[in-house]
Formats: structure tokens, sequence, C-alpha cells
């Protein structure tokens, strides 16, 4: 996260999330960092379909199609983040995270960026049986290095 802190830093560029299964643990972690408020500039933690539908303006069509874990979901999470909080950078998670259980997309998620005019979609699972904070902590990380090596 540190990492992160610096490159916002170092480019002068500001990050929003819209946050589903990480519900808000990457704004949390984020904001352990004293001088971050200049960069970070806040997240929505759309936990349940409503949550996006409602105040994402995601189109219940869409999920009922693909799903709310999905990439045209995960789109909408980053466009609708942007829209709303204009930001340069805007990362968003959306997923089934663990314990595994019967439902086969069990430990499967969406994560991904938008920078500029660019969004990177990326399917991230996770195979072995970890505690979500865990789940949340790999996807964090996972994304960050995905952004930071853009």
């Amino acid at each position: 996260m540190n990492e992160l802190f610096q490159y916002l830093k170092l480019n002068n560029l500001t990050i929003s999330t819209c946050e589903s299964f990480t519900g808000g643990y990457f704004a949390n972690e984020i904001t352990n960092i004293q001088g971050v408020s200049q960069y970070y500039k806040g997240s929505f933690v759309c936990y349940s379909d409503e949550y996006k539908i409602n105040v994402l303006d995601i189109d219940i069509e869409i999920i009922k199609k693909y799903s709310s874990v999905s990439k045209e979901v995960l789109n909408l999470m980053l466009k609708n983040t942007y829209k709303k909080l204009k930001t340069d950078i805007v990362l968003a998670f959306t997923g089934f995270a663990p314990p595994k259980d019967d439902n086969p997309k069990s430990g499967l998620s969406y994560i991904g960026f938008k920078k500029q005019d660019n969004i990177s979609i990326f399917e991230f699972k996770v195979d072995q049986d970890i505690t979500r904070e865990q789940y949340k902590n790999k996807a964090c990380n996972f994304l960050i290095d995905k952004l930071l090596n853009s």
C-alpha cells in the first residue's frame, strides 16, 4: 500500500475505489497512511445488488444477464465510480470470497482498474481455502501490483 501511495504522490494522481467483496478493506488499508487524503478521494462499498443498482446506477438487466460477479458489472462499477468521483484512477472489486462452499464459483472474483481512459479487468481466483481477510488482502495486493506495472 505504501508503494501505491508513493506512486500516487510522485505522479500527482487521485484514486477512488468501488468495493463489493472487499467490503471497504482497501479503503481501510489506504487510509492508514498519513497524508493520503490529498490523493484518495473515497470509496463506494456496494456489497448488495440493490446498492449497485440504486447508488451506482448499474442496470438491473445487466446484473440479471451476467450476475453481479462478472466482467460486465465490474466494467460498469469502474465507469460509474469514475463518473461520480472523477479520479485519475478507479479500482473495483466484485466476487465470491471464501470460505469454499458448494458454490463452484466460490473464490472467483473480477477485479480491475480504470486509469485515464484505459480499463483493465482481471479474473482473480484462489483455490486454497483461506480466510476472507486473507482473500481480500491477496486481491488488493494483486490489483495494486497490476496497476503499478501497467
